[in-house]
């Protein structure tokens, strides 16, 4: 049992993002259902919610909507051009780029494996090098449609 937990100490990451993430949810959970029953006692009483409530209970439902507290900006301060940031992220430029650094970072697999020091690892470097190089030839097929289907 000690030699488990010797060779897989790392799985404590992703099962304490887990377990955090299902904590974060619960609470979020909650928080809605207060602010749920907090309507449903206003409702009993015969009156009508505060807006502030309201608008609380909309903005976790849709976060993307353009009535929220922060009005045309997002959380952040930055301007919501949501549909501007989809235009731009499929031009070519950008696939161009994401084409550019897949096949570099395949590149850096395919180095790694032909000098990789210590025996046994050349081969999960060549495994991950093919798989990104398949990655990148997609991303550059992704580029060239771009270029070719631009503005339809």
């Amino acid at each position: 049992m000690e030699n488990f937990f010797y060779s897989f100490w790392w799985l404590i990451f992703p099962i304490g993002f887990f377990i955090f993430g299902a904590w974060d949810r619960w609470l979020a959970y909650k928080r809605s259902q207060a602010r749920l029953d907090l309507i449903r006692s206003y409702a009993s009483q015969g009156r009508d919610p505060p807006p502030e409530l309201l608008r609380a209970l909309h903005d976790e439902e849709a976060l993307d909507d353009e009535d929220s507290a922060y009005g045309p900006y997002d959380r952040y301060g930055r301007p919501r051009h949501r549909a501007l940031r989809r235009y731009w992220r499929h031009r070519p430029y950008w696939q161009w780029r994401t084409a550019i650094i897949t096949g570099a970072v395949a590149a850096g697999f395919w180095i790694a494996s032909e000098y990789a020091e210590l025996p046994g690892l050349d081969w999960p470097f060549q495994l991950v090098a093919i798989i990104m190089t398949c990655v990148a030839i997609g991303h550059a097929a992704a580029a060239i449609l771009s270029m070719v289907f631009r503005g339809r």
